[in-house]
C-alpha cells in the first residue's frame, strides 16, 4: 500500500483479517513520512494480530520501489502536501472570480489537483511497469475518474478505481431514514462523486421503492437543513427536485461539477462556504489525513453517522475484489470505477464510469443498467470531456489544451479567467507539472 498513512489502511488491513486466501501473504506499507508510517504500523499490527487464524506479514519502507518489488496488487492512496495544496487550488481560481466550495474532484481545483497527481502516478506507473508489470493496481486517490482515464490511456498496468461515496451515502442515508445500513440496495450510475440513482429496492425484496424512497427523502429533516457534523444534503433535494433524478455523493461533492449551484453570495444562507481556510488550518496544524485523526482520537467528534463505523456494510472493497480474482469467485460490486463498456448506453464506450461490476474471468467487468436522462447525461460527458483532455495536456505538457480545458469548465466563465488561472496554477505547481517545460 502506497501512501500507508492514508485511513483507507485500516479497512484494507481488517478484509486481510476476513479471508483465509490472505494466510501467509506479506502485506507492505510504505509512506514517505517515516512518523506517518510508524502510526500506521502500530494500528495495522493490532489489527492483524486479533485474528490468531490468519497470519499476514507485515513490512513497511519508505521506499517506493522497495515496496513494489514483486507485488501482486497495489493499493494507492497518496499524494504530496495535500492540505496546502487544496487552499491555493481554490484561491487561485477565487482571485480571478471563479468561486468552488471545494475543488477536489471538479472544476478548476479538480484540475489542478488531478495534473499534479498525474505527474505523481507517472512516476508510480513506471516504477510497476518494472517491477510488478503484472500486479493490479487499485487506487483510492482523487479526483478518481481523472486518474482512472490517465491509467487507461497511458499505461499497460490493469487498474480499478475504489470509492465508498456510492456504498457509504447509502448507507448513511438508510440510517438517516430510518433504516439498518445495507437495507437499500441501489443501482447507480455516473462519474465519480455524482452517481445517479436508476433504482433502489430494499434486500430481499422484488419490487422497486424508488417512490418511497423519494418521498422519504424529500420529508427527511436532513435534506432541509444543516446538522453539525452531518454531510449537507439541501443542494441533493434541489437537483432531485429540478432534474427529477436523485444524485449520489452529498453536496460537497456534486456541486464540483454542476454550474448552476448556488451564487458566492447565497453561499451564507445556506451554510456553505469555501474550504479554503478549513484546509489552511489543517496544513498549518500539519494535520494527517482526517481517517488517522479519528483512529488516534485526536480533536474528533464523531459524527451521528454511521451509527457504527465497523459495521460490515461499511467496509473498503479492494480485498474482495482480490479474493474475487484469486479464486474465480464471481463477485458483485454496486459501484467501481472501471470502463463504461456500454454499461450507461448514452455514455461513450470509453469513458470512466461509476458502475456496478461484476469480478469474473481474471477482470471486472461493467454491468448495463441503462440511459442517462438528457440532464444528467450533459453534465456527465462534459466531465468525460474534460478528464480526457486534462490527462492528454498533462502527459503531453500542453499549456493550450491545459486553457482549453478551462474554458469548458462550467466555473469559468471566460476565457481571461481561463488564462489568468492557468497562468497563476503553473507558476505556484511548477515543481509538481514535471511534464510541462
Amino acid at each position: 500500500m502506497l501512501g500507508a498513512g492514508s485511513g483507507f489502511v485500516v479497512s484494507v488491513a481488517k478484509e486481510l483479517n476476513a479471508h483465509e486466501l490472505f494466510n501467509g501473504c506479506e502485506f507492505v506499507l510504505q509512506d514517505i513520512s517515516a512518523e506517518r508510517l510508524k502510526s500506521a504500523e502500530e494500528t495495522v499490527a493490532a489489527i492483524l494480530k486479533s485474528n490468531k487464524k490468519i497470519k499476514v506479514s507485515l513490512k513497511t519502507t519508505t521506499d517506493r520501489k522497495k515496496a513494489l518489488g514483486g507485488c501482486d496488487y497495489v493499493i494507492t492512496s497518496c499524494e504530496p502536501n495535500r492540505y496546502a495544496n487544496w487552499v491555493n487550488d481554490l484561491r487561485i481560481p477565487a482571485k480571478h472570480g471563479a468561486h468552488q466550495v471545494k475543488g477536489e474532484n471538479g472544476g478548476p481545483g479538480g484540475m489542478i489537483h488531478a495534473m499534479r497527481n498525474i505527474c505523481m502516478f507517472k512516476e508510480i506507473l513506471a516504477d510497476m511497469e518494472k517491477l510488478c508489470p503484472d500486479a493490479w493496481l487499485m487506487n483510492f486517490t482523487n479526483p478518481m475518474s481523472v486518474l482512472c482515464t490517465y491509467f487507461k490511456n497511458y499505461s499497460p498496468i490493469k487498474a480499478l478505481g475504489f470509492c465508498h461515496q456510492v456504498h457509504g451515502s447509502f448507507g448513511v442515508i438508510a440510517e438517516q431514514l430510518g433504516m439498518e445500513p445495507g437495507e437499500l440496495e441501489v443501482i447507480s450510475g455516473g462519474i465519480n462523486h455524482l452517481n445517479w440513482l436508476f433504482d433502489v429496492r430494499k434486500r430481499g425484496t422484488r419490487e422497486s421503492c424508488m417512490e418511497e424512497f423519494l418521498a422519504k427523502v424529500r420529508k427527511s429533516k436532513y435534506w432541509k437543513k444543516r446538522f453539525e457534523n452531518v454531510p449537507q444534503q439541501m443542494f441533493t433535494l434541489e437537483t432531485l427536485n429540478t432534474f427529477n433524478m436523485y444524485p449520489i455523493g452529498y453536496d460537497d461533492h456534486i456541486i464540483e461539477y454542476l454550474p448552476f449551484f448556488w451564487e458566492e453570495s447565497e453561499w451564507k444562507e445556506h451554510h456553505y462556504e469555501s474550504l479554503a481556510d478549513f484546509y489552511e488550518k489543517l496544513a498549518n496544524k500539519k494535520t494527517h489525513a482526517l481517517e488517522m485523526q479519528r483512529l488516534l482520537g485526536k480533536e474528533y467528534t464523531k459524527p451521528p453517522f454511521p451509527v457504527n463505523n465497523d459495521h460490515p456494510y461499511y467496509a473498503e472493497k479492494p480485498c474482495q475484489v482480490i479474493v474475487a480474482l484469486e479464486t474465480n469467485t464471481p463477485t458483485y460490486f454496486d459501484a467501481i470505477n472501471i470502463v463504461n463498456h456500454g454499461a450507461i448506453s448514452n455514455l461513450p464506450s470509453n469513458a470512466i464510469v461509476d458502475v456496478p461490476g461484476i469480478a469474473v474471468g481474471g477482470q471486472v467487468r461493467s454491468i448495463y443498467i441503462g440511459e442517462l436522462p438528457v440532464g444528467p447525461q450533459e453534465i456527465c460527458r462534459r466531465q468525460i470531456t474534460l478528464h480526457e483532455m486534462i490527462t492528454k495536456a498533462t502527459h503531453e505538457g500542453d499549456d493550450s489544451l491545459a486553457v482549453q480545458a478551462l474554458c469548458l469548465d462550467p466555473y469559468v466563465r471566460s476565457l481571461s479567467q481561463a488564462r489568468n488561472i492557468w497562468a497563476d496554477y503553473r507558476k505556484e505547481y511548477k515543481s509538481y507539472l514535471t511534464t510541462f517545460k
